[in-house]
């Protein structure tokens, strides 16, 4: 049994990661023991190259993007003991990202872990459908949200992570995974499938990562040089025909109408609060955001603050957002939005001009990686780096880095995209262990 596991660790612990998901706190038990064997695998490492490897330094430079910001941050913080817990916790994050890294870069084998990710997406589909179709379900009441197990509020569950963001993520890598490995009708019918269940679960990040991935892989193909054949030409055509008809049945749906609508309303009236209606209320929570980052522009007000550092400002735009914090040992008078809904933004009044400039190098870095990507050629490589993007879109109105699942899909996603990039390009450089 113990050898099973160590031989299949990988993937036991990543399936029962991304099965957990929607569970709640539960997800963070395969983390740590992620962390933990990729702190060993780390030491060894270093002791037996003496040195690290290309891609562990990339792993390194891409979180100090974020982690150096983050520590500059507790100069002004308003709340030391949370900034401090996305800082200690932080590591063991990088950890866990390592530990997937190194065994994918060890030859850990990807083709179970797609279908593992399959069967699981299979499932969690199958209930949002159920809660899409049925009113009585026991999911909740559904309409301009459909998320099955994942919605929030339900008796089975205490965490609500939203189905669209983790399926906007594993929509490429699925996809050009299958495709990859030569399951290519798998890989359309999945990808079709996940476009579907983004589309019902009416988070519209996600419907913004999937359009994301749709365009970056259109152009992918026709720089890779395909051209389609008539045949070819003639199905993908019939495709776009029916996912429009699809579509336009969905969108006379109620529930899923209101959603679409209210995100469209910004046409029909091209004004300040006609953008607001459209982006749920956000230009509010923006605003103060940036006034945050003037009133402290070099380190901000702390990693992972942002809804007590509203109360800094002397008055608030986003005074929908703002309750009182009753708690009389609390040294906190008014708390506002959980976050930003915005990386930037959330860079911005957490960790100042410094968290910026973080996230500018890293987005640079990123560029360069999926370019080079690109060259090698490595179908599940470029998969992965893509889902990367679609998961943290700095124009995306949802991510962020500071959060706690948020930060872990990160590392999850940086785990996965830097060893497959690696094990392509740099086989060479596979230690003994």
């Amino acid at each position: 049994m113990l050898t099973f596991f160590k031989k299949n660790d990988l993937l036991i612990l990543l399936v029962i990661y991304f099965f957990l998901l929607p569970i709640g706190k539960t997800l963070w038990y395969p983390l740590f023991i992620m962390a933990i064997v990729g702190s060993i695998a780390f030491i060894r490492e270093i002791k037996e190259t003496r040195g690290l490897q290309t891609g562990t330094r990339w792993l390194l430079a891409g979180g100090a993007c974020v982690y150096l910001p983050a520590l500059a941050s507790t100069i002004n913080t308003v709340d030391l003991g949370r900034t401090s817990v996305f800082l200690v916790s932080y590591p063991l994050f990088f950890l866990a990202g390592y530990f997937i890294y190194n065994r994918i870069f060890n030859g850990a084998r990807i083709g179970p872990i797609l279908w593992s990710f399959g069967a699981i997406v299979f499932f969690w589909g199958t209930l949002a459908v159920w809660q899409y179709l049925d009113p009585s379900n026991p999911f909740g009441p559904g309409g301009s949200h459909n998320q099955g197990l994942h919605s929030r509020d339900n008796r089975f569950v205490d965490g609500g992570l939203m189905l669209g963001v983790i399926l906007g993520s594993v929509f490429a890598f699925m996809t050009f995974g299958l495709w990859g490995k030569g399951f290519r009708k798998t890989a359309v019918l999945i990808g079709a499938a996940v476009v579907f269940l983004v589309f019902i679960s009416g988070t519209r990040s996600a419907w913004v990562s999937v359009l994301f991935t749709i365009a970056a892989t259109t152009l992918y193909v026709l720089a890779r040089g395909w051209r389609p054949s008539l045949s070819s030409a003639a199905v993908l055509s019939t495709i776009i025909l029916i996912s429009i008809a699809a579509g336009y049945k969905l969108y006379q749906l109620p529930g899923l109408n209101a959603k679409l609508n209210q995100t469209l309303i910004v046409l029909s009236d091209p004004t300040r609060a006609g953008l607001d209606r459209a982006l749920s209320g956000r230009l509010d929570i923006w605003e103060d955001a940036i006034a945050l980052g003037l009133q402290s522009p070099l380190v901000g007000y702390g990693v992972n603050n942002y809804r007590y550092a509203v109360g800094e400002l002397d008055q608030p735009k986003g005074v929908r957002w703002i309750t009182e914090v009753n708690d009389p040992d609390s040294k906190h008078n008014i708390q506002g939005a959980s976050h930003t809904h915005q990386i930037v933004m959330e860079a911005l009044s957490g960790a100042g001009f410094i968290g910026v400039l973080g996230l500018v190098i890293y987005f640079i870095g990123l560029t360069k990686f999926t370019v080079n990507a690109f060259r090698a050629g490595s179908l599940i490589a470029m998969g992965a780096i893509l889902a990367l993007w679609a998961g943290f879109l700095p124009f995306n109105t949802h991510n962020n880095f500071y959060g706690g699942w948020m930060n872990a899909w990160f590392w999850v996603w940086m785990g996965l995209s830097v060893g497959l990039y690696f094990r392509a390009t740099n086989k060479e450089e596979v230690p003994n262990s």
